[in-house]
């Protein structure tokens, strides 16, 4: 049997990608098995040492609120992922694909692309994912990362979806 493996973020491509897969699955009976993962992006958005020069209780304090506010914020990817993972599935069991599983994972896509790729046919991921609206005449990063470590086949889904 055949598998597919499509690759969603929640951007707007993730609809694109969901529909893209439901036209490769419904033509060659393939399972599908969405993945999500929650990588290491928001590094840069991650707030610096604001400690300062200020006194070792009021230090202790503040970095117990950011790990406080870093555990919330996790928490909180968590059940996006979830909520996005759940939304693809309605749609591919919609379009009539029975046989869907969905894995939410934490760390590099690489890594776990490579791990899943083993048994699969073709991977579906989207042109651009969450920053598209950034670099719009750029192919996304992740895209580029998947497309040059994988072994598996991959098939680019653009913003709206055209039957092939």
């Amino acid at each position: 049997m055949t598998k597919l493996i499509a690759l969603i973020d929640g951007s707007d491509y993730s609809e694109s990608v969901c529909e893209h897969t439901a036209w490769v699955a419904g033509r060659t009976d393939a399972s599908v098995e969405i993945l999500h993962v929650l990588g290491r992006r928001d590094v840069s958005s991650e707030p610096a040492n604001l400690s300062g020069n200020i006194g070792l209780g009021a230090r202790t304090a503040l970095l117990e609120e950011l790990a406080d506010l870093d555990a919330q914020k996790a928490k909180l990817s968590q059940k996006r992922g979830r909520m996005i993972l759940e939304e693809a599935k309605e749609r591919l069991h919609t379009a009539g694909i029975k046989e869907v599983s969905t894995r939410l994972r934490n760390g590099d896509i690489l890594e776990t692309i490579q791990e899943f790729e083993t048994d699969a046919d073709l991977i579906v991921v989207g042109k651009r994912g969450e920053a598209a609206d950034f670099a719009k005449l750029h192919l996304g990063s992740n895209l580029q990362r998947v497309v040059r470590s994988s072994h598996t086949p991959a098939l680019v889904a653009s913003r709206a979806f055209t039957p092939v």
